[in-house]
């Protein structure tokens, strides 16, 4: 069963994305602080990573990502503007990370979970 986690200090939000992993097949993990992601350490299929966390920023955490040269699909996450999206999005692909979708906060859950259904065929 492929695998997701979720990395959003907004439990509300992590705890239905996480419902909808499951709908779709996916077990899944929540961190609602980045630095806790960081400490996990272990390679997973897809990634929802929110931007804006109070500990460590979803740069951050992208930037650790290239280190570990993961290979997880990356769905970046925000309240703010596109700008943010977009630079997130450039310095993930300057990684050679996979950014598979970007979504502005709220996000249509039928969009989240035919991403997710289409993204279980590569795995």
């Amino acid at each position: 069963m492929p695998e997701a986690i979720i990395i959003d200090d907004e439990i509300q939000l992590a705890e239905l994305l996480a419902e909808v992993c499951e709908m779709v097949g996916y077990e899944n993990l929540i961190f609602t602080e980045a630095s806790k992601f960081i400490e996990h350490n272990k390679e997973t299929d897809v990634i929802f990573l929110d931007l804006t966390m109070p500990d460590v920023d979803g740069i951050e955490v992208i930037a650790e990502l290239g280190k570990r040269k993961s290979k997880a699909a990356l769905i970046l996450m925000s309240g703010f503007d596109q700008e943010l999206l977009q630079t997130s999005q450039r310095i993930a692909e300057a990684l050679d990370l996979n950014v598979v979708e970007t979504f502005t906060k709220p996000m249509s859950i039928s969009a989240i979970s035919d991403l997710l259904e289409n993204l279980k065929s590569t795995f």
